[in-house]
């Protein structure tokens, strides 16, 4: 007896067609490019990272089981905020760990991410109306798994590519990394007896203008603006730099990724600068 044969694709493609599937994929996605990050913008010793291979993409990822248990951690607690439709944002924060100042956000925007109730989680965007071409009609609102992890190849790619053209970080400050979360203008906010999966985050306001501290900031940096112009980081030391990087868009899912660089990361170089 012969072996059966191939199964009709438009049956069995791998399609993602459930907000849980697409939640765990993006967030499957999210981690390696943490990893990613990490590595690019020597976090850690290039050392402590392993060569392998995500969505048919040459990757590095931390082998320090300590990083890997953070990361996992976190991004748990990022799927947990998509689950509850609060997420609007998710930033990789780069920062320099004397002066606690962020100097780079990798921001992927997910704002237009579909807002699902829990009950519906498991429920097809669309089901099949009809015989082959209503079948055919609905596929086309799935996302097919190839498709989608060669956008994600390409977001890898634009990040490494992006990143050799960013202003090197301070070479004589340490930096670090954490993962934040921005919410929707209509989700609940974290105030109160918070739930488990609340008390994960740490909430925060966005810091206001302080007229006073811009003040003292700018007669510390008056004898520094020569050789701020001179080193060509003078006006980026005054308002910073965003790069983009990508948008992504694959049937339901739709996503921004850009990198922000602050203005303390150019006024950090540029102290350093004029000191060497």
């Amino acid at each position: 007896m012969m072996v059966a044969p191939p199964a009709n694709p438009l049956i069995t493609s791998n399609l993602l067609s459930t907000q849980s599937s697409l939640v765990q994929t993006l967030c499957s996605f999210l981690t390696v490019s943490i990893h990613h990050l990490l590595y690019l913008r020597s976090i850690y010793p290039r050392v402590s990272f392993l060569s392998t291979r995500a969505y048919n993409f040459p990757a590095r990822q931390n082998r320090h089981p300590a990083v890997c248990g953070w990361i996992n951690c976190a991004v748990d607690a990022v799927r947990d905020q998509f689950e509850k439709n609060t997420v609007e944002k998710v930033a990789v924060c780069i920062f320099d760990v004397e002066r606690n100042v962020v100097l780079e956000k990798w921001i992927f925007d997910l704002g237009t991410f579909p807002v699902i109730e829990k009950v519906d989680r498991d429920t097809p965007f669309e089901k099949p109306v009809g015989e082959n071409g209503g079948l055919q009609v609905s596929l086309r609102s799935r996302i097919n798994i190839a498709d989608l992890e060669a956008q994600f190849r390409a977001v890898l790619s634009r990040i490494a590519s992006a990143s050799a053209r960013l202003h090197p970080l301070p070479k004589n400050a340490e930096c670090s990394f954490t993962v934040s979360i921005e919410i929707r203008d209509d989700a609940d906010r974290p105030v109160g007896r918070l739930e488990k999966e609340e008390r994960k985050w740490i909430a925060a306001e966005p810091e206001p203008w302080n007229p006073s501290e811009n003040q003292h900031a700018e007669s510390q940096e008056d004898s520094e603006a020569e050789s701020r112009l001179q080193s060509g980081l003078g006006a980026l030391a005054e308002r910073g730099k965003t790069v983009p990087i990508r948008r992504l868009e694959a049937g339901e899912l739709r996503m921004e990724v850009w990198v922000e660089e602050s203005k303390a990361k150019f006024a950090r170089g540029s102290t350093t600068s004029t000191q060497s």
